[in-house]
């Protein structure tokens, strides 16, 4: 080629390439697009992630990523709609996805149903050299002249969340009552919403729950994993589009202020300045139902109509889990466990549907087996003192209750009232937790002191309220065994005058079963002792021994019956731990009853099945201890004005038959 046709070409490159500058200026130079940046600036919102950790499983290892860090990594593909999909490009870059390519997806450097630490670690290798980044996004409503919205979006590469995901795009809007960018700097915002799962919550512009920082930058607390966005420090309950299961944000770390990448108010402009925006695909691996990988700001509603997107879908509050329950299990806390489980299960089940389908058909059978394999009918609840199957020990709890309401009722009573000091502590926890001192504290500083502090006060007194009824249950079948009047304050009185060989009973069984979980290897071991030390309680109020006689007795009482032991008390304690939070879980996913009402009535619950468990677990005793000749237990009645001698360790122990000895 000569040089006289070389030389119009490179003065039509050059002077094409000086049209784009002077265009690009044009719009930075836009009177609109400089007051919209102002404003972004203005607002730019104040992000406290939660706390990471060490290990990818645990805390927030993901923060709002810069694009431009994603697109042309070498771990990232563009692929086809097709089955398999199909790579289109490697490496795509922001000019590639500028040409829609609706149904396509990128596809990210991991499997999102099982991800392990892969996208933790691609997540901190492309952050190490890009800022955190928002977007931001002044936008009008055709629908609603004289306001106009200020977007910031968030991008995370994955959403570690119970619908684990590939990509994540949040986002947090701002309302202003202003015709236009300029109008909107001369005031201040009406409303904000925080975008959380399918929903948004909204907070009008001086709201107590609304922080601010400096007078103008919102707080955003984002879950952990998930990134919804939410105002405050809570434990967070998801229902319909607050998203299925529970948010936390109690962990925040210190203020994070991430870059503003200012995106032009018109189409044009910013396809040009970010031509990613007219992507139509997905930005993560398509999968099925809710784990598949999610569109990107311009494919949203609020992005085209954002006041009428907002007046749609944003609610005014979010639902928090209550600090505590009277008593029990929390069935809120139960709920966030369930989902997170029932989550995992689906999961790692996805692409395996026959491993769902086996897990399934092997608990129906499980239950039904255990429940064939027992007896239901001729369940007298007196004489206590007799062989019985495990189903008729709870028939005839049951039906002890039912003949003796008031009697149960005092247990539960005073079983709430036990409980309530639970309640107490949880809002002694929750008022340091929210002392503005403590905001953004780690873990290691004073309020995770008291907070693990208090969960254990709450642990032992939950585990000693346990043991104090089983006592009284046993001890009122004994007495009804031997014809003495029984009424709940009476047997409470009986408990309280025992109460130093069942402290030593009890704290010696939990002790042993404590250290024995420290190490995995020895977890086996717990599990055999805690079964068969199981009836040691009944055993010092039943037959009138020490602790430590007590915890013998009952290794010998189940001595070769382990499993068939195990068996029913996991069934009957399982139960009775499980119905209120069953029954509040159903209320939780069935109605709009709040959380705390919910907690309160499976409470309520809970405190009625533990008096019918414990009673069970008392039956269960005295069928192993007459199944024994020689114990006890097994149906002599020991005279209540026989002599006492003084045992070991200073419990004044009634002269009964001998046991043989476990050394």
């Amino acid at each position: 080629m000569t040089g006289r046709r070389v030389l119009p070409l490179v003065l039509a490159a050059l002077i094409t390439l000086m049209l784009l500058c002077l265009s690009d200026q044009a719009v930075a130079a836009s009177p609109d697009d400089t007051a919209a940046q102002t404003l972004a600036e203005r607002y730019a919102p104040v992000v406290r992630l939660q706390e990471d950790s060490s290990r990818c499983e645990d805390g927030e290892q993901f923060q709002p990523t810069d694009v431009e860090a994603v697109l042309g990594d070498q771990q990232v593909a563009l692929r086809g709609p097709w089955r398999p999909p199909d790579l289109v490009k490697p490496q795509p870059e922001g000019t590639d996805l500028g040409r829609g390519f609706p149904g396509h997806f990128l596809d990210f450097p991991g499997d999102p149903l099982r991800p392990g630490c892969d996208y933790a670690e691609w997540s901190a290798r492309i952050n190490a050299t890009h800022p955190a980044t928002v977007y931001a996004h002044v936008a009008s409503d055709p629908g609603f002249p004289g306001q106009l919205t200020l977007e910031y979006w968030f991008f995370y590469v994955f959403n570690d969340y119970n619908n684990t995901h590939e990509g994540d795009w949040e986002s947090i809007r701002l309302v202003f009552e202003a015709a236009t960018p300029a109008a909107a700097l001369t005031t201040t915002p009406t409303a904000v919403g925080f975008s959380q799962h399918g929903g948004a919550e909204r907070a009008r512009w001086g709201d107590a729950k609304l922080e601010i920082v400096d007078g103008s930058h919102p707080v955003v607390y984002p879950a952990a994993g998930s990134h919804a966005n939410k105002f405050g420090r809570r434990l967070y309950l998801g229902r319909g589009s607050e998203g299925l299961g529970c948010d936390d944000t109690t962990n925040p770390g210190p203020d994070l202020r991430p870059r503003v990448a200012y995106v032009p108010m018109t189409h044009a402009d910013y396809v040009r300045q970010y031509p990613w925006l007219a992507f139509e695909g997905r930005w993560g691996e398509r999968q099925r139902s809710f784990f598949d990988g999610p569109t990107g700001p311009n494919m949203k509603d609020s992005w085209t109509t954002p006041i009428q997107d907002a007046e749609e879908t944003w609610r005014d509050d979010s639902t928090t889990v209550p600090a505590g329950t009277l008593l029990g299990p929390s069935s809120t806390g139960a709920f966030c466990t369930a989902v997170a489980t029932g989550s995992n299960l689906v999961r790692e089940t996805l692409d395996r549907t026959w491993l769902l389908g086996l897990v399934l058909a092997a608990l129906v059978v499980l239950i039904w087996f255990a429940a064939s394999r027992t007896r239901w009918s001729d369940a007298d609840p007196l004489p206590a003192r007799r062989r019985r199957a495990w189903g008729q020990a709870v028939s005839a709890a049951l039906r002890l209750f039912r003949a003796r309401p008031g009697l149960f009722a005092g247990f539960a009573t005073a079983f709430v009232i036990l409980g309530m000091v639970t309640v107490i502590l949880a809002r002694v926890q929750v008022a340091r937790r929210d002392a503005p001192a403590d905001l953004g504290a780690p873990t290691e500083s004073a309020p995770g002191f008291w907070a693990s502090l208090i969960a254990l006060v709450v642990t032992v007194l939950t585990i000693a309220t346990y043991f104090a009824l089983l006592a009284a249950l046993a001890a009122t079948l004994d007495h009804l065994d031997r014809g003495v009047p029984v009424t709940a304050s009476l047997t409470m009185r009986y408990v309280l005058s025992n109460w130093r060989p069942l402290t030593r009973a009890a704290v010696q069984y939990v002790v042993v079963i404590a250290a024995l979980t420290i190490f995995v290897a020895t977890i086996p071991l717990a599990i055999y002792y805690a079964v068969s030390r199981a009836f040691a309680v009944p055993i010092v109020v039943a037959e009138r021994c020490s602790g430590r006689t007590a915890l013998r007795r009952s290794r010998i009482l189940v001595r070769g019956r382990w499993w068939r032991t195990a068996v029913p008390l996991a069934i009957i304690i399982g139960l009775g731990l499980a119905a209120g939070p069953v029954a509040g879980i159903t209320l939780l996913l069935g109605t709009d009853l709040s959380p705390t009402l919910i907690n309160l009535l499976s409470s309520l619950l809970f405190a009625l099945a533990m008096p019918v468990a414990a009673a069970a677990v008392a039956y269960l005793y005295f069928d192993r201890a007459v199944s024994m000749p020689e114990s006890p237990g097994s149906g002599e009645l020991p005279d209540a004005r026989q002599p006492y001698s003084q045992d070991g360790d200073g419990r004044v122990e009634q002269d009964l038959p001998s046991v043989r000895s476990d050394s």
